[in-house]
């Protein structure tokens, strides 16, 4: 193993992001020796290169004025979720504050009733932020192996969520989504919620260790976001790491603009028709969909959407 090589690269790193600040995921000299020594479980030895090639540094996404702005617009289309907001602005206006502007935000958990937007917002929330996000579905997570990995030694094994977003992401703090936290569900020797205990805490996240991967992983900056219709299925030290907001639900006056930012996303994320549609829904539309929730729009939209108005001289057909 040269560690010459290492050396190049660390100062190429160091020369290459002088200004910007970085994190340290893993030490590379350690999962080498780590990748070398696997010969028995070609899955992990998989996992391992995988990672290496990944690189151990990660560059740290910051806090920027112009997240105010875009703050400002996600406020101006989903009003109901304001405390959330103001929230997130209060910590990117400290962030701001420090010599470094690192993006960091505390636990947040969006709690609220089932179809009110809660997953809606939060990828809405990490686009205005211009953060990637990765979603966990906890309703289908049944054992803690899925975020913190399962032995080498169990058939089929791999590493878990977190080591797969962190290898995966451009940046060292990205969000993560537990989407319906309140449903992680497990046993006794298999607790969902296990390796949370120690991620939620940015001093022991610092050394996670995926036991698939079994070298620890700096997982200390990222950002955690979670969903939840009833706050009181989570076991209370889980909760107590959250900052739980409330997404309330839309008042009529605010139905307007949560109906037209549903319309917008629908638009922006579906392939080559959303071109031959008014940017614009009408307003007889919004007044009929007054008091529907987020998710039952979107569901009513998608069915309409064929006979709403095209843009000039595009037929909707």
């Amino acid at each position: 193993m040269s560690t010459d090589c290492d050396q190049t690269y660390n100062e190429l790193w160091d020369l290459a992001f002088d200004d910007i600040p970085t994190i340290k995921l893993f030490d590379h000299v350690q999962l080498e020796k780590a990748h070398e020594a696997e010969s028995t479980n070609a899955g992990r030895r998989d996992a391992l290169s995988r990672l290496l090639k990944s690189g151990e540094h990660r560059r740290l996404a910051i806090a920027t004025s112009d997240m105010m702005n875009t703050l400002d617009a996600l406020q101006r289309r989903q009003p109901n979720c304001a405390k959330v907001i103001v929230s997130i602005r209060r910590q990117i206006a400290l962030g701001l504050l420090t010599d470094s502007s690192v993006l960091r935000l505390s636990p947040l958990l969006l709690d609220g009733p089932p179809g009110i937007g809660k997953t809606h917002f939060a990828c809405a929330l990490a686009e205005a932020l211009g953060m990637p996000l990765f979603v966990v579905n906890c309703s289908s997570v049944t054992a803690s192996f899925v975020l913190g990995g399962n032995s080498p030694s169990w058939a089929g094994s791999r590493p878990g969520k977190i080591v797969e977003a962190l290898r995966d992401s451009s940046v060292g703090n990205p969000i993560i989504l537990l989407d319906e936290v309140d449903k992680l569900r497990g046993d006794l020797r298999f607790d969902g919620y296990g390796p949370l205990y120690q991620l939620l805490e940015e001093d022991t996240a610092g050394i996670f260790e995926d036991e698939h991967i079994g070298v620890p992983i700096d997982a200390s900056r990222i950002l955690w976001l979670a969903t939840s219709n009833n706050p009181h299925m989570l076991p209370e030290p889980i909760r107590s790491r959250f900052e739980t907001l409330t997404i309330d639900t839309p008042m009529s006056d605010h139905a307007s603009a949560i109906t037209q930012s549903v319309y917008d996303d629908l638009l922006a994320r579906e392939n080559g028709w959303e071109k031959r549609f008014s940017a614009t829904l009408p307003a007889d539309v919004k007044r009929a969909l007054s008091g529907v929730p987020p998710r039952e729009i979107r569901r009513v939209l998608m069915g309409a959407i064929p006979s709403l108005p095209a843009q000039p001289g595009k037929p909707s057909k």
